[in-house]
């Protein structure tokens, strides 16, 4: 059924009261509100028929209602007003991002605790993931003669590195002839795509050095298998506990349990638009966990396919426009930074 115009405009009010408050809505504060000239009796009226409909909840405890999950859904899909950035929360954003940390896995945390600052609620992000990252370079560092550090980057800009240490003596030759022959084999190969033949047809090189071939081979292995992982990162996760929603200390430790398990993140749907936000409300999340939270989410982007989820995770009862509006802006200008930082051109 269509809603009128007047009980959208009474829903909207009662949703942003709500997110301001953290209390039940009566209609006697509906009323006082100027832009909705109408009667004390009409308000009362068409807050029962929106509660009927169920686009509002009432708590036992109190005589006034909340916003149930439709209720924020339709408030998302068509009621909320837009919400622009300050220019301190403009300048804030700018300079957080100013940040040049190379290895990938501590700027995602780093930004993941930067929007949890931004925001106030708790963050969620995952590492990227794509079944095209590249060997962009594979480095041989030697230690002595008899140990080494092997480092592979990866097109996502992941540096994957390992000690290695052997029974026999290698000579510095021999290492700068292992980096050449590893790069010249492996550098721009897609990383999920290395066979165990390719790694076979490195064997005569190695001529009796079995056991340098096998650690090699092993590494390669252990970073493949590591690929095909995501690792889940949360910042600000005691952020959950000043919202009155949390403050039973049970229920805001299922709800961590959930979102530190990297099963349950790596799952969420990637948005299909480019830099656009999800907003998952309650029983949408379709777990038991999450029925009272939301999950508010967009993607960060390394080119080439490769990519990850970033959001905040809170109670229902959030400012979705101010929240959306913010994860958006540092959502892009992170992109932004990953381009600069990651992304090379050969890579595209």
């Amino acid at each position: 059924m269509e809603l009128s115009e007047r009980k959208k405009r009474i829903l909207k009010a009662i949703v942003d009261d709500y997110i301001a408050s953290a209390e039940p809505v009566g209609s006697k504060s509906i009323t006082l509100r100027p832009e909705l000239n109408f009667s004390s009796a009409t308000i009362r009226n068409e807050m029962a028929e929106l509660e009927e409909m169920g686009y509002l909840e009432k708590p036992y405890t109190s005589s006034g209602r909340i916003p149930s999950p439709m209720g924020y859904r339709l408030y998302v899909n068509e009621l909320m007003s837009e919400y622009r950035l300050s220019m301190q929360e403009i300048m804030d954003v700018k300079k957080a991002l100013t940040l040049r940390v190379q290895e990938l896995d501590r700027l995602i945390s780093e930004a993941g605790r930067l929007i949890s600052d931004f925001t106030n609620h708790t963050t969620v992000a995952t590492s990227p993931r794509s079944e095209r990252i590249l060997i962009r370079r594979i480095d041989i560092v030697p230690v002595d003669s008899y140990s080494f550090v092997i480092i592979l980057v990866t097109s996502a800009g992941i540096v994957h590195n390992k000690l290695i240490r052997l029974s026999t003596a290698i000579s510095e030759e021999d290492f700068e002839s292992l980096g050449l022959a590893l790069n010249h084999s492996f550098s721009g190969v897609v990383l999920s795509q290395i066979s165990k033949n390719q790694l076979e047809a490195l064997l005569p090189m190695f001529r009796d050095k079995n056991m340098l071939f096998s650690e090699i081979a092993i590494f390669l292995s252990e970073v493949i298998e590591e690929q095909k992982g995501q690792d889940v990162y949360l910042g600000g996760a005691s952020r959950l506990l000043i919202h009155p929603e949390y403050h039973d200390v049970e229920k805001a430790h299922r709800l961590l349990d959930y979102i530190s398990d990297r099963r349950n993140m790596t799952s969420l749907k990637i948005p299909e638009e480019p830099e656009s936000v999800n907003i998952t409300i309650g029983p949408e999340n379709g777990v038991e966990p999450l029925n009272n939270a939301s999950v508010v989410y967009t993607t960060y982007k390394l080119g080439d396919g490769i990519q990850g989820v970033i959001g905040i995770i809170g109670p229902t009862r959030m400012d979705y426009s101010k929240i959306a509006a913010r994860l958006k802006y540092f959502s892009s200008n992170f992109n932004k930074l990953l381009s600069e930082l990651f992304i090379d051109d050969s890579d595209l």
